[in-house]
């Protein structure tokens, strides 16, 4: 999905010709000036919001060595403006916004707060709310809770590349996980970033995305073709799970075999039960690929979240 971003943005302005160029012509992201902030717009597609915003960053940090990414402008509108972008008047945005037209059982977004003595919402949500009328202007915008994770996560330096195996018929599952990750990202981002985890070329921790029912032997073949240390994060019954494996070929000789038809989940069970093993899988094609050495795991239970 292709979602529209503009970033708060500080080390580059307007007046930087090389930078403008540069984000224009790679990212095809316009820097600009308002309100007295530099803002960066950009479009990108992601399989959810606070990937496409990561990767983003990641990509402009790179065209533009010093510009930082500090935040999501929140883009807050009020009626002329919701007139004027959905090519509709005044009277027609403050009958929406009463209840007065096309709302039925679909209230309009609540105020994000005044300015001066008129309301002003999140576009997002207005958007969001027009779609479900065909009234949108067509863009996907990350929702209010997406922004603070994102918010968060450029705050603190944090960047992690998500990853899913090549394994097909197992989207719904690890929709799931992200859905789970997105919750507890703050946690699971301290907990990640306190482990000793090897970046790569690309200055990014790696975490792994698993359906919980996936063959572990892919997900295995897979964390071994990353060749570096891996977090590998799956959920199931209201629980998410990120597990650090650091990965050799080497190793101690006892070790305990992950069975061929075990699923992502079934091998976390045995991490649980046996902490301090090497894990290597039992499939014969696979006996000479690394083993796989744990280090650390935390779980959060998604049902109190």
């Amino acid at each position: 999905m292709e979602y529209e971003f503009t970033f708060v943005v500080d080390g580059a302005t307007v007046d930087d010709d090389t930078a403008v160029n540069r984000l224009a012509d790679e990212l095809d992201a316009m820097l600009a000036r308002a309100g007295g902030q530099n803002l960066l717009s950009v479009s990108f597609c992601g399989d959810n919001a606070l990937e496409a915003a990561l990767s983003v960053a990641l990509i402009a940090r790179e065209l533009v060595p010093g510009l930082r990414l500090l935040r999501l402008d929140r883009d807050l509108v009020g009626v002329q403006e919701i007139a004027e972008r959905t090519g509709r008047s005044r009277q027609n945005v403050h009958q929406w916004a009463t209840g007065a037209r096309l709302a039925g059982k679909e209230p309009f977004p609540r105020p994000e707060g005044t300015v001066g003595r008129a309301h002003a919402w999140l576009w997002s949500e207005v958007n969001d709310w027009l779609r479900r009328h065909g009234l949108d202007d067509g863009v996907f915008y990350p929702t209010r809770h997406e922004m603070t994770q994102i918010d968060y996560l450029l705050a603190n330096g944090l960047s992690f590349s998500y990853r899913s195996t090549p394994a097909q018929g197992f989207t719904e599952s690890r929709q799931e996980v992200v859905a789970a990750l997105m919750e507890h990202l703050a946690g699971f981002s301290q907990f990640v970033s306190r482990l000793p985890l090897e970046k790569n070329a690309a200055d990014q921790r790696i975490l792994a995305i698993a359906g919980h029912d996936e063959p572990a032997h892919e997900v295995m073949r897979f964390i071994a073709e990353a060749n570096q240390d891996v977090v590998l994060v799956s959920a199931r019954d209201d629980v998410i799970t990120g597990v650090h494996f650091s990965v050799d070929t080497k190793g101690p000789q006892k070790v305990v075999y992950v069975r061929h038809d075990f699923t992502v989940w079934d091998w976390m069970a045995l991490v649980r039960d046996k902490p301090s093993a090497t894990f290597v899988a039992e499939d014969p094609a696979l006996l000479a690929a690394p083993r796989f050495h744990h280090r650390q795991t935390l779980s959060f239970n998604t049902a109190a979240a």
